[in-house]
């Protein structure tokens, strides 16, 4: 049975779960934003794909906020041995950049929705007041980062994706299975 935890040699339940939580998550909100921006306004989605994309954006970020906090708690299984230092420092490097731009995103999605003063509402559960206000084009330029940041996650996501393919079906390695707790 598998450990709630990480050990030294396996990622636990929880990490395995928020891992693939936010994995689907993202990609699921970055189809819905590049579909949802094409929307015209008699569209029947016009209202209703931002209002999913900005409630379900939200729970990403806090998923990706309890994901950071589960790491430092843990321990991080160590590198399979036949994995190449080099290749290690890479595949950490994408993993920070995939995080930080995840709660850039998400930081940039708010700034943008709040830039005229709206609170940012969560599913109508709740809202989030606007902080920053009275910039002008902030909206624009937060818009901007938004889908650029966006993109730049995408690649990176597809870089990671690649890779861990490319152990599992070329170097036969368990970096693949770890994540699937096996």
């Amino acid at each position: 049975m598998l450990a709630l935890r990480n050990s030294t040699s396996q990622f636990g339940l929880i990490s395995i779960v928020l891992h693939w939580l936010i994995a689907f998550l993202t990609l699921g909100l970055f189809a819905l934003g590049v579909w949802m921006v094409d929307l015209d306004y008699y569209s029947e989605w016009y209202q209703l794909a931002p209002w999913w994309h900005k409630g379900i954006g939200v729970t990403l970020l806090a998923l990706s906020v309890m994901r950071w906090l589960w790491q430092l708690m843990n321990l991080r299984p160590l590198a399979l041995a036949s994995i190449p230092q080099w290749q290690q420092l890479i595949a950490h490097i994408v993993h920070v950049l995939m995080t930080i731009l995840i709660l850039f995103i998400g930081l940039t999605g708010y700034f943008m929705v709040t830039a005229k003063g709206h609170a940012l509402s969560v599913f109508d559960w709740f809202s989030i007041p606007a902080t920053v206000t009275g910039i002008a084009n902030l909206e624009d330029i937060m818009g901007d980062l938004h889908a650029l940041s966006a993109y730049i996650l995408m690649a990176l996501v597809g870089f990671h994706a690649v890779a861990a393919l490319k152990h599992h079906f070329v170097n036969k390695d368990n970096t693949l299975l770890r994540m699937l707790g096996k």
